[in-house]
């Protein structure tokens, strides 16, 4: 179905409506072929502090803060689990924040919408987390 996130390239939406662009809330898609589209691109880039093209064509690997790529990788695209799902993702002054990504898959489209809130400092999840 999916490819890996290894693979998964940042791109933004090209257009993702005015509830998502407005809304402030880091959302995305994840497509076939590879494509992790930023459906709040600016939301993304504001949170990471990157400009917003920045952003466009970089692997989501690197965001990712390792060594809890290999994990994060079943777990994101594993459509028959869509618990919330935290990880920890790297800014791009090299700050790392943690994050909860809410996911629902859309058989019809053959998609994963997400839905990513940053985490205060120190709150955990007990079950899926990722450093």
């Amino acid at each position: 179905m999916m490819r890996l996130l290894a693979d998964l390239v940042l791109v933004p939406c090209a257009s993702p409506g005015k509830a998502c662009t407005e809304s402030g809330v880091m959302m995305a898609r994840v497509r076939p072929g590879g494509l992790f589209e930023l459906l709040s691109a600016e939301a993304w880039a504001r949170t990471l502090g990157y400009a917003p093209d920045e952003l466009s064509g970089k692997p989501l690997r690197e965001l990712i803060a390792k060594p809890a790529a290999g994990p994060v990788v079943s777990a994101l695209l594993d459509h028959d689990d869509v618990q919330p799902l935290d990880i920890t993702l790297r800014c791009k002054d090299e700050r790392r924040k943690r994050f909860r990504l809410h996911r629902r898959f859309d058989p019809y489209q053959d998609a994963m919408y997400i839905v990513a809130d940053e985490l205060p400092e120190g709150r955990h999840a007990p079950l899926q987390a990722y450093a």
